[in-house]
């Protein structure tokens, strides 16, 4: 059989393969007030994509090259996010004491459709309750920058205890993925400017985090849309952070624009506002936040859907750096039950559908070694999380 014919095969096995997952019936949370535990429903085929996807990129034809070369992968973390929404919905005694009206949804997937879109048709879910091992901070402190090293780095930094230590000068994969493809296959774009102590000590690659710090203006004010949301977004209010944070509706384009323009094997996507919004006790903002980030993961999955071959072999991977106190506003050391957290992975390579259950607990060092897998970099001694792919 011809190498053409080949992908000819294996086009039409995905495709078959996708009607299949989409004709199970999936799980779906009450739609009360609440619901905590998952029954049976049909998917639903509405789609809730309120940002634009991006003009001037044609979408290719499902025929075309479908060589594994192209394999990238989008990481995007929610800082701050808690598992409870991800898998459980609307928190009903945080809803009762703001307030808030019981026609909110409650429901997960009406709180998140496209999240919960990617989970049940093109990819799976770590971390829900009663799945298996779960996936959590490794700690012992349950904070940003320390989770941020342990996602880069492959494993956690015991000697960072705050939000503006000096990370150790580990190779990170952003690193490694620079060393094996060049300084224009990694980007990344970020609210929280502290984000880039974790990303590289000292990066060639595109980045931007936070208002005013940018690294290869060259690449990034190539594009037109992206100069001018960069220059927006350096002016803006930090509101809802604090200092040089820039908020999430400025982040978003960017990393959209960047992704569709440049074209990254590896873009890092952080979105902090959910974080923010939980710091100040508003669980109505932070709950705006999570629609916001979940309308930016329909018009991700859009863009890549108009990128042909690497489009469909770019894997999407969403997390958390940490979790979240009892109490809602808090994390940290005091609070151990902040250390848990959730991995969803999306696309044409990922192993696995739904919510799997893990067969060993994960942590968030296991996110580099998952990532060089995907890529094919064969860098680092630590194994990929085999319910996403298995090592090569």
């Amino acid at each position: 059989m011809t190498d053409s014919s080949q992908a000819l095969v294996h086009s039409v096995i995905r495709r078959l393969a996708a009607l299949f997952v989409l004709a199970i019936p999936v799980a779906l949370a009450a739609d009360t007030w609440g619901a905590s535990r998952i029954r049976s429903a049909p998917l639903r085929e509405a789609r809730v994509l309120t940002m634009t996807p991006l003009a001037g990129h044609a979408v290719v034809e499902d025929g075309a090259d479908d060589d594994r070369s192209e394999s990238a992968v989008v990481l995007v973390v929610l800082d701050g996010v808690r598992w409870q929404e991800i898998f459980n919905g609307i928190d009903p005694s945080m809803a009762r004491q703001r307030r808030m009206t019981s026609a909110e949804p409650a429901n997960p997937r009406d709180l998140m459709p496209n999240l919960h879109r990617l989970i049940e048709s093109e990819g799976l879910a770590i971390g829900a309750p009663g799945h298996g091992g779960e996936i959590s901070a490794t700690g012992p402190q349950f904070i940003s920058l320390p989770g941020y090293i342990e996602i880069f780095a492959g494993k956690p930094d015991f000697g960072c205890y705050r939000n503006d230590c000096a990370p150790a000068p580990a190779r990170t994969v952003a690193d490694q993925v620079e060393d094996a493809s060049g300084v224009d296959d990694v980007a990344l774009v970020a609210s929280w400017p502290n984000i880039a102590r974790a990303a590289s000590t000292a990066p060639g690659f595109a980045l931007t985090a936070g208002r005013k710090l940018v690294a290869r203006q060259d690449t990034l004010r190539a594009d037109a849309a992206t100069a001018r949301l960069l220059d927006q977004g350096a002016h803006a209010s930090a509101f809802p952070g604090e200092g040089e944070y820039r908020p999430d509706s400025f982040t978003r384009p960017i990393a959209l624009r960047v992704l569709a323009s440049a074209r990254p094997r590896f873009l890092f996507v952080g979105l902090g506002d959910a974080d923010e919004y939980a710091h100040r006790n508003d669980y109505r903002g932070y709950l705006g936040a999570l629609r916001s980030s979940d309308e930016f993961l329909g018009a991700l999955t859009e863009t890549l859907h108009s990128m042909g071959s690497r489009g469909r072999h770019t894997t999407v991977l969403v997390t958390t750096d940490h979790g979240r106190a009892y109490n809602f506003m808090d994390h940290g050391p005091a609070s151990p039950e902040s250390g848990r957290v959730w991995l969803v992975a999306a696309g044409a390579d990922v192993r696995g559908r739904g919510l799997v259950a893990a067969g060993r607990r994960h942590t968030l060092s296991d996110v580099a070694p998952t990532v060089r897998a995907l890529l094919g970099i064969g860098e680092g001694d630590a194994p990929p999380i085999p319910e996403i792919v298995s090592a090569r």
